[in-house]
């Protein structure tokens, strides 16, 4: 990760921070490695700075004059909805995480800063920046690159049978017809050469997939005109379209046929002209193998060519895989691969799978987005299997850390809630780690249970709403003091109503459900069986055996026997009894979880 650090050296970089010291600390280590540093005390300040500069990267304080840091992020996302923003708060700063959220903030850091931390965590920021920028130069140039080309010639794309697949634009005027007219026929029943000789050695040129030169004739039937072209087809073996296996690219000499030996030297420097054109595609092509990484292997597995940004990918030296069994370095996809050989045979189809990728169990694994296809001979054998992969593991690594994040806030909110209402901090880490128990046990998938072991700790979030006079009372509430207490359940639900993410939307079910009842009589919906989500039944049963054991100040913490009595009773009523049979099936490893985080 330090290695990322490098990438500062190109971005421009707004710190915002109205405490001398930390801002001091801070923005003496930025200096030393971001190109440009920009710094603010405050907030307004900050934002009118961010639209003077228009930096690249955005570092804020929350609490500050004049305007707060989720004030100015917010008014910053409307500016520009992509910036990365990097929060530096203190834990009493929680209030405003649920803002935070919503404005989906890249980092978020408390305080005491730990600057190693910090630097690395930006610095992986720069890095995907660069990343992003250098990638979308490149897509900039190559469509421009593209565009030059079918501007400048005649271009006619012919599949690995000889047919045309299009042609462009500039050459449909010219010959005053469409490229669906002659689609699908055979190059020389359109443009063929004056001699049969050479009509020959283009039908075998096709067919070993070799480069032709030589002057094609189109006659278009029902008309005495014709067209004469000097022509170059050569064969692409990685077009983004599968089906186009050759580029014939054309330049009419109509006129300089009738004046040829008159007109040597003209038509020598349409050659070369012709000549730059092509050295300009191959130069285009080396751009987009340079993005992507090859490999082709019999239908075996057995690697035959690699180039080097594949070698490079998973570390290997040059001729090091030749031999090797594709299959092996990249485990769980021969299935797939198989099935899309099959079907290729008929329909001459790609597929796209996410490849996992390493040289050897010790090495890291590298993910693509892969491309495999097919390449066949004349007789419908396969020759190789040509596979294009886009390697994708730094965007996957960020977007994990990101998640992590989020969680990290959910988790903070949690204990929040739980020191808003008296109640002990490691309940909270008791229920979550309850309902990931539960969850595993009742078949819940591994994914849905991660997102169960963050979101839980949101189930009395809406407390943060409840007067502290009504939470905090020692005695029973009034029925008017209770109906109050009741919408802890909604207001909490209500915190996440506006986001669609996973882990948002699972901490406004628990916070909504987890005092929906089995048999339809608990709040706020009156939700019964299975209308309740699995992540409500599970929470419910969590919190409801966590808070009996222990102390309240409303009531005493209950005897063991006591609490196991009053659940089993209320299986069906309060709680889902599918869910009471596997607690009381793996007791055990409930209560070993009570011990670990007990008070």
């Amino acid at each position: 990760m330090m290695e990322d650090i490098r990438y500062l050296s190109f971005m421009r970089i707004l710190y915002v921070e109205d405490d001398l010291s930390a801002r001091d600390e801070v923005a003496f280590m930025l200096e030393t490695y971001a190109g440009e540093l920009i710094v603010a005390s405050d907030g307004k300040e900050g934002l009118a700075l961010f639209k003077e500069h228009k930096p690249d990267i955005v570092i804020t304080d929350i609490q500050m004059p004049n305007m707060n840091g989720i004030e100015m992020a917010t008014a910053i996302r409307k500016e520009d909805p992509d910036i990365p923003i990097v929060l530096t708060t203190a834990f009493n700063d929680s209030e405003y995480l649920f803002k935070a959220i919503e404005l989906n903030i890249t980092v978020y850091e408390t305080k005491p800063i730990d600057l190693k931390r910090l630097l690395m965590k930006i610095g992986s920021i720069a890095k995907q920046l660069y990343s992003d920028s250098e990638r979308r130069q490149m897509q900039f140039l190559l469509e421009e690159y593209q565009k030059a080309i079918e501007e400048s010639t005649y271009i006619v794309y012919i599949d690995s049978s000889g047919k045309i697949v299009n042609m462009n634009e500039r050459l449909a005027d010219v010959l005053q017809t469409t490229s669906e007219e002659y689609r699908e026929q055979e190059l020389c029943r359109f443009l063929m050469p004056e001699r049969e000789m050479e009509i020959e050695s283009l039908k075998k040129s096709i067919n070993n997939a070799e480069e032709w030169n030589g002057e094609l004739i189109y006659r278009r039937i029902g008309s005495f005109s014709e067209k004469y072209f000097k022509a170059t087809m050569i064969p692409m073996k990685h077009m983004g379209d599968a089906k186009i296996r050759f580029l014939l690219f054309m330049q009419d000499i109509t006129e300089l046929i009738s004046y040829r030996k008159l007109l040597q030297k003209e038509l020598q420097k349409t050659k070369i002209s012709l000549e730059e054109k092509i050295n300009y595609l191959k130069q285009y092509q080396q751009i987009i193998d340079a993005a992507t990484a090859v490999c082709s292997f019999k239908p075996d597995g057995t690697i035959e060519k690699t180039d080097d940004n594949f070698n490079r990918t998973l570390g290997a030296e040059t001729g090091e895989l030749i031999g090797k069994s594709f299959f092996k370095l990249c485990e769980g996809i021969k299935e797939d691969i198989v099935k899309a050989v099959e079907r290729a045979k008929s329909s001459r189809s790609f597929v796209r799978i996410e490849a996992k990728c390493k040289k050897s169990s010790s090495d890291k694994e590298r993910i693509a987005n892969s491309i495999f296809k097919p390449i066949f001979r004349l007789d419908g054998t396969i020759e190789e299997i040509v596979s294009v992969h886009q390697d994708i593991t730094e965007l996957i690594d960020l977007n994990k850390e990101i998640k992590d994040t989020q969680k990290e806030i959910l988790y903070r909110l949690g204990e929040v809630a739980e020191n808003h209402s008296k109640e002990t901090g490691q309940h909270v880490r008791r229920v979550a780690e309850y309902s990931y128990l539960m969850a595993k046990l009742a078949g819940v998938s591994e994914d849905e249970q991660e997102i169960l072991y963050a979101t839980a700790p949101m189930h009395d979030i809406g407390k943060l709403a409840i007067p502290e006079s009504i939470l905090h009372k020692p005695g029973k509430l009034t029925p008017e003091e209770f109906e109050i207490m009741k919408t802890h359940a909604q207001r909490g639900a209500d915190m996440f109503a506006d986001s669609d993410r996973p882990f948002m939307k699972a901490a406004r079910i628990v916070a909504s459900q987890h005092h929906e009842n089995f048999d339809g009589t608990g709040y706020p919906n009156g939700l019964k069986g299975e209308d309740i989500h699995i992540y409500g039944r599970i929470v419910a049963l969590a919190d409801v055996f966590d808070a009996l054991s222990v102390e309240r100040v409303y009531k005493p913490a209950w005897p063991m026997d006591r609490i196991l009595a009053y659940m089993q009773e209320e299986s069906g009523k309060k709680f889902d009894p599918s869910l009471i049979t596997i607690f009381f099936d793996n007791l055990d490893e409930f209560l070993k979880i009570r011990k670990i985080y007990s008070e």
